[in-house]
C-alpha cells in the first residue's frame, strides 16, 4: 500500500468516486427531464453508435449485468424505444433496434451528452482534457484487466 504523505486529503478513488457521482446525477437529472433513466439515455446513445446490436455485446458495452439490461429493455420496449428481434443466423442472440420514437429520444440525450460534455471541457485546458483521457483510458484498461 502506498503511503500518504501530507496534503493528500482524498484519496484516489475516493475522488474518482466523487467525480463520478457528481457527474452522475447531472446526467440523470437532465435525462429525467426527457423521461428517460440515466442508463437508458447510455443505451440509446450506444444503439446510435451501432443499432442492431446483440443484447449481450449492448450489456458489456454499457457494462451492466445482463439481468440489469434485460429490465431496462423491457421498460424501453413498453416505452416503444427499442425492439429485440432474433439474430438471423443464431436464433438464440437476440439484437436490439431502435424505433423512430427510440431514434428521437436517442437525439434528445445525445443533446444532453453533448452538453454535459462541454461544461467539462469548459473545467480544463486542451493539455488537461488530453491528459486526463489518457490517464482515465489507462485506469480502466487496468481495472478491466487489460494492458
Amino acid at each position: 500500500m502506498q503511503e500518504r504523505t501530507e496534503g493528500d486529503d482524498e484519496r484516489l478513488g475516493h475522488l474518482l468516486m466523487q467525480v463520478s457521482k457528481l457527474l452522475r446525477d447531472r446526467v440523470h437529472t437532465h435525462m429525467e427531464a426527457i423521461g428517460l433513466s440515466r442508463g437508458q439515455g447510455f443505451i440509446l446513445f450506444r444503439l446510435g453508435h451501432q443499432d442492431g446490436l446483440p443484447q449481450t455485446e449492448l450489456a458489456r458495452q454499457t457494462m451492466v449485468r445482463p439481468a440489469t439490461l434485460t429490465e431496462a429493455l423491457q421498460r424501453m420496449e413498453s416505452a416503444g424505444l427499442v425492439e429485440r428481434r432474433p439474430d438471423s443466423a443464431d436464433g438464440r442472440v437476440s439484437r436490439v433496434y431502435l424505433t423512430p420514437n427510440g431514434e428521437t429520444a436517442r437525439r434528445a440525450a445525445e443533446s444532453i451528452w453533448d452538453e454535459v460534455e462541454s461544461e467539462l471541457e469548459a473545467l480544463l485546458s486542451p493539455t488537461e482534457r488530453t491528459g486526463l483521457r489518457t490517464l482515465l483510458g489507462k485506469l480502466r484498461a487496468g481495472l478491466e484487466g487489460r494492458p
